[in-house]
Order: structure tokens, then sequence, then C-alpha cells
């Protein structure tokens, strides 16, 4: 019988899920320790971004592990019935948490599947000793032990205006819609105490919603892709920054990131192309390796 290149820890004080850890250990490559809370293609696009950024920059930056939602376990409080979940079928939503553990573990870091607010994943995180946290899409509310931890802050992704007040919490694209928005944002703000409620540290560059007939498409996923597109280029201009402050030995979480300097025209078009009704038609952005600020 041929061994899994993994092993699967339970223990009782993680509520539910698991941690799962390759079985061929991944030497710590030095830089900045990140670790990535999230699902979905959304938190994907993320994790690819943040590993290739660490084979583009060897020593820059250490991918040290991940957590995703739990859709399998019953016990598992992740706001199923509430967030962009509710939209996806079964088997989508298996496909989403099976592409978010192969791909932690075929890059060698752990993926932890459990809940994050207990004495099992504070060990966890001590032992990870992050110095910057990024969530994306991820069903849990992160409490003062896990937003306080790393050294450069943690930060959440957010597909809805909350600078305008608009679609804080569960429902980002209902609410924006009974807002009668035409486009949205990505926003990258600091975890705080208050769900959505952090200091917004960035803005993306405005996004088109709409057909190209006009109104909005039929179903959710298409902005649950769409709005998201943009994580990849972000996160690239979040550990630009960062790197900045580590390098200059500074302390402490970003102030404000100007991201419709860093982004380049090409993309803000692309971002403003109508959207259609089928969420596989949505563009996936070129990775931003290369690209240089505008004046």
């Amino acid at each position: 019988m041929t061994q899994q290149p993994y092993i699967v820890k339970r223990d009782p004080a993680s509520e539910w899920g698991e941690l799962i850890v390759p079985l061929e250990k991944r030497e710590r490559r030095g830089g900045l320790r990140v670790v990535l809370l999230g699902s979905t293609n959304a938190g994907k696009l993320v994790l690819d971004t943040l590993l290739r950024f660490a084979g583009n920059h060897p020593g820059k930056i250490d991918v040290i592990a991940m957590a995703t939602d739990n859709i399998r376990d019953p016990l598992a409080r992740i706001g199923m019935k509430k967030r962009i979940w509710k939209h996806y079928t079964k088997e989508e939503r298996e496909n989403l948490m099976e592409m978010m553990i192969q791909g932690a573990l075929t890059a060698g870091i752990p993926c932890y599947t459990g809940a994050v607010k207990n004495d099992y994943f504070r060990g966890l995180l001590r032992e990870w000793d992050p110095e910057m946290i990024i969530m994306c899409c991820f069903g849990q509310k992160a409490d003062r032990f896990i937003y306080a931890y790393p050294r450069y802050g943690m930060y959440n992704f957010h597909p809805s205006d909350l600078a305008s007040n608009i679609g804080a919490g569960a429902k980002p694209f209902e609410s924006t819609i009974i807002n009668g928005r035409s486009t949205s944002h990505m926003i990258l703000h600091q975890v705080t105490e208050i769900i959505d409620g952090g200091p917004i540290i960035g803005i993306s560059p405005r996004i088109n919603i709409t057909l190209a007939e006009g109104g909005y498409p039929d179903n959710f996923l298409v902005l649950q892709e769409k709005i998201p597109s943009i994580c990849g280029w972000m996160t690239y201009g979040l550990l630009l920054a960062i790197l900045g402050r580590k390098e200059k030995g500074m302390n402490g979480p970003i102030g404000k990131i100007d991201y419709e300097v860093l982004i380049p025209e090409g993309i803000t078009e692309m971002l403003m192309e109508p959207v259609k009704n089928d969420p596989a038609l949505i563009k996936r952005l070129p990775y931003p390796e290369g690209y240089q600020p505008r004046d």
C-alpha cells in the first residue's frame, strides 16, 4: 500500500478538523514569515502569489503555514449558511477545500482545518511564529491573540467598498447591489476585534460588476470571482510594503498602500470590463512580477 506523503493529526482540543502535515519537512527559507488563513479561489490566488514571490525572491519571504475553511466537518463554525459557501454545490465546496489543502501540501507547508480561537491553535501559531498574517475569504473571526501576534500586523481582504460603509460582514455582494453600485472595490484592511472594521490599508481600483447589457449577473459567484481577481496584485503590493519596513528595521503594521499608483493601467482596464453570467469566464489577471509603479 502506497504511503500518503503527509500525516493527519487529529486532536479534540482543535474542536473540529485536523492538522495535515507533509512528511517531507521543508527547510525554512528565511525572510518574512507569513501565515495565510484563506479559502475558495480567492484564497488560492493569495497562496499562489505568496509562493511565487517566495520562489522568485529567495530569502525575502517564507510561507510557513495555512489554515482553511472546513466544509466537511458538521461541527465547523464557518458561517456556511451565511457566507459565499451557500452559493456553491456540495461538490464545488469539496473541490475548493481540497484545492487549498493540496496547494499547501505541494508547497511543503502544513494546512490546518480546525478552530482558531482555542489553545490548540495558539500553540500552532507560537510554533509557526509568523511576522505577518493574511486573511482572505476565511470563515472564522480572529481573536486578539491572533491579530496581535505578528509584529507586522494581520490583514484581511474584503470584497466590498468598506470605505463607503458598504458590505461589512457576510453579505458584501448583496449589500453592494442593494446600494445600486455598478462598481466595487477589494479592500485590504488591518484585522481588529471589529469584523471588517479595522483601519483600511489599501483600496483597489474600481471593479465593474455589471453585465454589458446592464444589470447584475444572476449568480453571486461571478462577483466572488471578479472582485477578488485583483488579490494577487494587492498581495504583491502588501509584501513590498512590509518588506520595506522590515529592511529598515521598523516594526508594526503599515499605514497606507496607494494601489491606484501601484497597479498599472492595463490591469485597471481589465477590471472595468463588463462581467458575464458565468463565473468560469472571469479573466485571471497576469502575475504582477516585475511591474513598475506609475509616476
